[in-house]
């Protein structure tokens, strides 16, 4: 059984992927803030008969991303492929109202560290004879929302990086997919009516303009992921897949 590398595997996406990946992989759940959580979902599923570890990663760190990969290449039978889930905390706010340091933080969170993972992913795939890696994005990629812009420019610059990588790896059989999510369920979503006023008019009228009226589930992006990792996404390269319930549309 191959490793399956998480980046951002506790937080809600992530531990999605890493329940759904379970049984087809080793884990290694990469975390960096949230100890707590990354430790009671490897206690999880190992207690339902999975491999799963969880260790401390900062993507901002290329060395600490090169010995995290490197040690899940080193488990069982080698790196089965890359999911890249973390991501920076934002505020929801215009974006010419967002401080120099929270444009920074956001940037340094997501594509240094995103340039991180693919610059050290991708020569461990290739020595291996390829593999999948798979990035999450946002729906605003596509579509901008109001008061989104510290979540949608660095994804947009992790945009630029997949269509690179794929142009660069392809040959080595190293496929490079992203998903896209729109509003998806999650804690700071649970009570949409006592968040912030920001917040509240963002997501409410991200519903309002989204065909299917709803916050997505975290179990539908994974089922994505699952299938982007799969044999029979193999001709499946380059894609940035939208999961949104048709907002970008």
């Amino acid at each position: 059984m191959t490793t399956l590398a998480i980046f951002g595997g506790s937080g809600r996406l992530g531990a999605a992927v890493a329940r759904r990946m379970a049984r087809d992989y080793s884990l290694l759940i990469g975390y960096c803030g949230s100890a707590d959580r990354a430790g009671a979902l490897a206690a999880e599923l190992q207690e339902a008969g999975c491999r799963a570890v969880a260790r401390r990663v900062d993507l901002r760190d290329g060395a600490a991303v090169q010995s995290f990969l490197a040690e899940a290449a080193a488990l069982d039978d080698g790196l089965g492929g890359v999911v890249s889930a973390s991501g920076a905390r934002f505020p929801i706010c215009a974006l010419t109202d967002a401080t120099e340091q929270q444009f920074r933080e956001v940037i340094d969170i997501e594509v240094i560290g995103t340039f991180n993972v693919l610059r050290h992913a991708v020569p461990l795939l290739r020595a291996q004879g390829g593999g999948p890696i798979v990035l999450f994005l946002t729906t605003a990629v596509a579509r901008a929302m109001e008061f989104d812009g510290l979540n949608a420019v660095p994804k947009a610059a992790i945009t630029m990086m997949l269509r690179q990588v794929v142009r660069e790896a392809g040959r080595d059989n190293v496929r490079v997919n992203g998903v896209a999510p729109g509003i998806i369920e999650a804690r700071r979503f649970e009570n949409i009516a006592a968040l912030p006023p920001l917040a509240r008019q963002m997501v409410e009228e991200c519903i309002r303009n989204t065909p299917l009226p709803r916050l997505g589930r975290p179990a539908e992006v994974a089922a994505l992921v699952a299938y982007l990792l799969s044999a029979e996404a193999g001709y499946v390269n380059g894609q940035i897949i939208g999961i949104d319930g048709g907002y970008a549309c």
